[in-house]
């Protein structure tokens, strides 16, 4: 899964990261990490995910090792087959993009520790175009991101408010008739790279349409928005 990100210009953005799973475990929505670092072959252990594929491939041994001839003949055919179009066989290249619809954690295969990301954007794993040199390319208007507001409150994710916030206000009874409680949330429609989408927000965040904002996310929840010299979080 691990690839380079660049712009229309071939100018770099960053490294896609992780997956974006506050939906769902299989979401084809990726974290592209900001930065003008590039990832190097050194970066992914292509042993691991070689691994990985051959097994679904049924390529492996009872034992879990490779059947390196059946494996590459395999994999020849479905670049054949299905990658053609990208020009001469490059099997470093299939077996990355063959992870892309794999539910396995990055960070068992790609090591981060050097890269210092300033903060994500979101880019659809459903619609990749790739360059020549098999980065991707993110197709959306230029942006420029504010300086992170703070890692100590989660991963920030970088957005644009798009629409109108909706808050929300849900009466909670208890089993006195005169005590009520309240919760709150926002549903807030942004875009982030090249993906639009409407966030829940698990307490009110009046932002303006067109604010650039950041959301920080704490295990796959959203823990706080920042945005126009403001914090929104909820105190536990």
């Amino acid at each position: 899964m691990p690839f380079n990100v660049i712009d229309q210009q071939g100018r770099p953005i960053g490294v896609l990261a992780n997956r974006f799973t506050i939906d769902h475990p299989n979401s084809m929505i990726f974290m592209v990490g900001l930065t003008n670092q590039r990832l190097e072959p050194m970066d992914i252990d292509y042993e691991k995910i070689s691994n990985i594929i051959a097994y679904s491939l049924d390529c492996t041994t009872v034992f879990g090792s490779i059947k390196t001839e059946k494996f590459e003949i395999v994999l020849k055919d479905i670049w054949r087959n299905e990658y053609s179009p990208f020009g001469y066989y490059n099997e470093h290249f299939l077996i990355r993009h063959h992870m892309l619809s794999r539910s396995v954690l990055m960070e068992d295969y790609l090591r981060l520790s050097r890269f210092d990301f300033d903060g994500y954007i979101l880019i659809d794993g459903n619609h990749l175009i790739f360059s020549e040199n098999h980065e991707i390319i993110i197709e959306t208007e230029e942006f420029e991101t504010a300086p992170i507001f703070s890692r100590e409150y989660g991963i920030p994710i970088h957005c644009k408010v798009t629409g109108i916030p909706r808050v929300e206000t849900q009466i909670i009874r208890s089993s006195q008739p005169w005590e009520m409680n309240h919760a709150h949330t926002t549903i807030l429609p942004v875009t982030s790279g090249s993906v639009s989408l409407d966030l829940t927000v698990p307490f009110v965040c009046p932002m303006k349409v067109n604010t650039k904002i950041q959301v920080l996310f704490v295990n796959e929840k959203i823990a706080g928005v920042f945005g126009d010299g403001i914090f929104y979080t909820i105190s536990n």
